[in-house]
C-alpha cells in the first residue's frame, strides 16, 4: 500500500525538547507510524507523561531528562540509547526557543547572544556529532532540524533567535551533501504553531488577529502540522528529498515591522 511508505516500524527516533509541543506531538506521531522513541528534554516529569503516550500506542519510550547545551550529558544520554537500542534511524534536532537573546541591539549583549546561538545551532549540531555513530549504526537514517519562519522573516527583537535558525538551515544543506548518499539531512521551518508557549496570543483576540491576518490560511498552526510534515521527512515516503527547507506556515508573508513580534514557533 502506499502509506507503507510513511511508516517507521521498528526504526529507531530521537527528538529533543521531546516534553512539550511541537518535541512531544513528533514523538507521539513518530510511535504512532511504529518508531521506538528516545525522549529529551530537561524535565523529568513532562517527559513521563510523553513516554506513556508512546508506550500507549505499542512501542518503547525511552525518556532521559538532559540539557543539550551540555555536551557530557548528551554523551551519557547517547550511551543510553547505544545500550538500549544500539543505533538511531531518525534524529529530530527540535528543541529551541528565544532564549535570552530576546530584545533589542540595545539590550542583548554578547552572552545573551551567544545562549540562543547555544540553544538552538550549537547544541543541535553538538548532538549531530555525537549521534554520528549510532545514525551510522541505523539503516538510511534521517536527521530533520526544526528551523523557524524567523530564520527569513524579518521582525525587531529577534536578531540573535533569527541568526541561529538561519545558520541550522545553511547547516542543515551542507550536512546533507557532507552526509549523502548515507543519510539525509532535511529541516522544516514552523511559523506560528498553537502551543504552551504562545498561549498568550491565543488567548487574545486582538493578538491573535494581528496574527492570523498574516496567514493566507486565517489560522495558527497546530503542532500536528508539523508533527506530519516530520513524519514524511523521516520516512521512505521523502527518500529522494534531502538538504531541503520545508516551511510550514500557512502560506504566511513577510511581516512588517514588529507585527509577530510574539509569534514564536515553539
Amino acid at each position: 500500500m502506499i502509506t507503507d511508505a510513511f511508516r517507521l516500524d521498528d526504526k529507531v527516533a530521537l527528538v529533543t525538547g521531546a516534553s512539550k509541543g511541537i518535541g512531544a506531538c513528533i514523538a507521539s506521531t513518530f510511535a504512532a507510524a511504529g518508531a521506538d522513541v528516545v525522549l529529551l528534554a530537561r524535565s523529568e516529569t513532562e517527559l513521563q507523561g510523553v513516554a506513556d503516550s508512546v508506550e500507549a500506542q505499542g512501542r518503547a519510550a525511552l525518556p532521559l531528562a538532559c540539557d543539550i547545551t551540555d555536551d557530557e550529558a548528551l554523551a551519557a544520554a547517547l550511551a543510553s540509547v547505544q545500550t538500549r537500542f544500539g543505533r538511531l534511524d531518525a534524529l529530530v534536532n527540535n528543541a529551541g526557543g528565544p532564549g535570552k537573546g530576546y530584545g533589542s541591539l540595545e539590550k542583548v549583549d554578547r552572552a545573551r547572544f551567544d545562549h540562543t546561538l547555544e540553544i538552538n545551532l550549537s547544541a543541535a549540531y553538538s548532538l549531530t556529532h555525537q549521534a554520528l555513530p549510532l545514525l551510522r549504526a541505523g539503516s538510511a537514517a534521517t536527521i530533520i532540524n526544526i528551523s523557524s519562519a524567523l530564520a527569513w522573516m524579518v521582525d525587531r527583537h529577534f536578531a540573535a533567535y533569527g541568526a541561529a535558525k538561519a545558520g541550522m538551515e545553511q547547516m542543515t544543506r551542507i550536512l546533507a551533501h557532507e552526509l549523502a548518499p548515507d543519510m539525509r539531512v532535511n529541516a522544516i521551518a514552523p511559523g506560528a504553531i498553537e502551543t504552551p508557549s504562545t498561549a498568550f496570543i491565543t488567548q487574545n483576540p486582538e493578538m491573535l488577529a494581528s496574527t492570523t491576518r498574516w496567514i493566507p490560511q486565517g489560522r495558527m498552526g497546530q503542532p500536528e502540522d508539523i508533527a506530519l510534515a516530520a513524519l514524511y521527512l523521516a520516512s521512505p515516503a521523502s527518500s529522494f528529498v534531502s538538504g531541503k527547507v520545508l516551511e510550514v506556515d500557512g502560506g504566511m508573508a513577510a511581516l512588517p515591522g514588529s507585527a509577530i513580534e510574539a509569534n514564536l514557533a515553539r
